[in-house]
């Protein structure tokens, strides 16, 4: 059986963490030591990741959603597909012909199916896009959920099948994914986690960071994942020690922690990762640190029974 890549999902409870910076860079950190590496940017209402990595997006390709259509010249009015509607995305009254309500409806395509008489029709709307690219020879797949939309897990769930696809079709076509969910513990960030190995959700050393970690280590937990946290901005309010003894008596291992440091902010700006081999802000405090995380990641990657 040959060999499939490794999944690392980088997480968040709340925004603004630092996820997709410690993605970015793990990426590019595997890229420096000759991985082939897949970044997957599933923060599909703020996309980042290209920024980070100072490029653009290309190769967009429309994600379109099922809405049923209905044909009155075929429908009987039989209400069926509406009595059968879960999200009651079709408001039938008796003798009248059933009305979609597109705003709930989640694509399924039951009434689609079971229409005795063939009375709907598919019909489809454009919810989002996914783009591919290469950027500092790392691969890219982003997705984007359109402006006014709000069916994220449908772009989502379009990044997953195309990333299970590679998986079983050209196994040995990467040997590192990374995935950046979106902040939260939604059902978008649930569809990510599911398909990792490993887990890092990324925190602060603030009160609401504590409270949003353990709430995604919550769900981390009932999809059965492997889990490491790591802190970003550490030194923020003079809260890292104090912070890392609370994490520690409540059982939660660490990766590493990142301290507020100039030189993040800087490479952030420039869109050129700050553990990049050419990177000019190499021996920096926040340099280090990144360095240290991946050490303790590979060995944690390797570490037995996996």
């Amino acid at each position: 059986m040959e060999k499939r890549p490794k999944v690392i999902c980088v997480t968040g409870g709340k925004g603004g963490t630092g996820k997709t910076l410690v993605a970015v860079n793990i990426a590019t950190m595997f890229k420096n030591e000759g991985k082939k590496v897949l970044l997957i940017d599933g923060d599909v209402e703020n996309p980042n990741t290209y920024l980070l990595l100072g490029g653009t997006l290309e190769n967009k390709e429309a994600v379109p959603f099922f809405k049923p259509k209905i044909n009155e010249e075929k429908c009987t009015k039989c209400g069926l597909c509406a009595e059968n509607c879960a999200p009651h995305a079709l408001l039938h009254i008796k003798d009248a012909y059933p009305v979609p309500i597109l705003a709930v409806c989640s694509g399924c395509r039951l009434c689609y199916k079971i229409c005795p008489v063939g009375a709907i029709e598919e019909d489809y709307t454009t919810v989002g896009w996914t783009y591919s690219t290469k950027l500092n020879d790392i691969s890219l797949l982003v997705g984007e959920l359109k402006p006014t939309e709000a069916r994220s897990a449908s772009i989502v769930e379009v990044l997953m099948e195309k990333l299970t696809k590679i998986m079983e079709e050209e196994p040995t076509k990467y040997e590192i994914v990374i995935l950046d969910t979106a902040p939260g513990a939604h059902c978008d960030v649930e569809l990510l986690i599911g398909m990792a190995d490993k887990v890092i959700p990324v925190t602060e050393p603030t009160k609401f960071g504590k409270l949003d970690l353990l709430r995604i280590i919550e769900l981390i937990k009932l999809l059965n994942k492997d889990f490491r946290a790591i802190i970003n901005r550490s030194s923020l309010l003079g809260y890292r020690d104090q912070f890392l003894k609370e994490l520690e008596e409540s059982n939660i291992e660490m990766l590493g922690d990142i301290p507020l440091d100039d030189d993040i902010v800087n490479s952030y700006c420039l869109g050129k990762p700050l553990m990049d081999d050419t990177s000019e802000f190499k021996g920096g405090a926040g340099y280090n640190s990144f360095q240290k995380i991946f050490e303790n990641l590979e060995l944690w990657l390797n570490s037995k029974g996996d």
